[in-house]
């Protein structure tokens, strides 16, 4: 059985420190009954919502699940995001994880592939463990608390004594936690093992990822480079005082040039106003010359015409 195998390659990572006890979980149920003496219950067959979409995603071992019972070609997608999870520095706060998701020929369709005629699940009993969980899930606070948290999308449900069905959906939401915690550490840290056990279609190409990663891990060490270039130069003193000194310099040629510009265009000023007032003296000179001259020839003329009177 494909579940075994997978069950038997886990056991070799030893990952009880990081899988969660029923009495490790804080629950977190506001307005849900006392969760003492009443517990909520979803009223599935009094139900007119659609709880049961197309693509709900399924963890590793449900892919076992349903290679064992003949139903994986109702899977699409692969999981991706695993290895370079495996390389963050910071716990994979940005690495955005898929899963493989039940999918069905009718993209059209919004319900379910597994959803029959009378909106019934036709695998109810190898349903993926997400669905027997719904809706409780189990998530971390800031402090590393585990919590089960009444997920919103159940909205039909009643207050009940029946802690036996309560439990079971409880304790499936703990199983289907410590299948994806430990489906994500195989996912890191044994990529070959999984594989050699067929589960390579629904994996990303590693060889792919890799070419991916260096190519951005050269990007950002030459950011770093670059970086380290920037701050050296900070760090180097003699070139600022060498820069500063050059710009004094400058500043120094510069306010020279200004005063001495300013002394030239005050000079050309003078010599202008020396030239006009010559042109203008020579001219007034000239032209007294003219008009004594008129003046002459005018006296000439009457003389002239006094003679042929005469």
């Amino acid at each position: 059985m494909k579940v075994d195998e997978i069950k038997e390659l886990a056991s070799e990572l030893n990952l009880d420190n990081i899988l969660i006890k029923p009495e490790d979980v804080i629950f977190s149920m506001e307005e849900k009954g006392d969760l003492k003496t009443t517990f909520p219950i979803p009223d599935c067959s009094n139900c007119a919502e659609k709880c049961c979409p197309r693509g709900v995603a399924v963890s590793l071992f449900d892919v076992a699940r349903f290679i064992d019972i003949k139903l994986d070609s109702f899977l699409a997608g692969v999981f991706k995001g695993y290895v370079e999870l495996f390389f963050a520095s910071d716990g994979g706060k940005n690495v955005e994880l898929s899963r493989p998701y039940m999918a069905g020929q009718d993209i059209k369709s919004k319900d379910c592939v597994f959803m029959d005629e009378e909106r019934k699940c036709s695998i109810y009993e190898n349903r993926p463990l997400i669905c027997r969980a719904y809706p409780i899930g189990i998530r971390l606070d800031e402090n590393r608390n585990k919590l089960a948290l009444w997920m919103g999308g159940c909205k039909n449900f009643t207050i009940s004594n029946n802690e036996e069905a309560f439990r079971k959906l409880f304790l499936s939401a703990v199983q289907d936690y410590n299948e994806k915690v430990t489906a994500n550490s195989l996912l890191m840290y044994s990529r070959n093992r999984l594989r050699d056990l067929g589960y390579g279609k629904y994996m990303e190409d590693d060889w792919e990822i890799m070419i991916e990663y260096d190519k951005r891990n050269k990007e950002l060490q030459k950011q770093v480079n670059d970086l380290k270039e920037s701050v050296d130069r900070l760090r180097m003193p003699q070139d600022y005082a060498s820069t500063i000194q050059r710009l004094q310099a400058d500043n120094e040629w510069l306010k020279e040039r200004l005063v001495n510009l300013e002394k030239e265009m005050l000079l050309q000023s003078e010599r202008s106003h020396s030239v006009i007032s010559d042109l203008t003296t020579q001219i007034s000179s000239e032209y007294r010359k003219l008009l004594e001259n008129i003046v002459q020839l005018q006296s000439q003329n009457r003389e002239n015409k006094g003679f042929w009177r005469k």
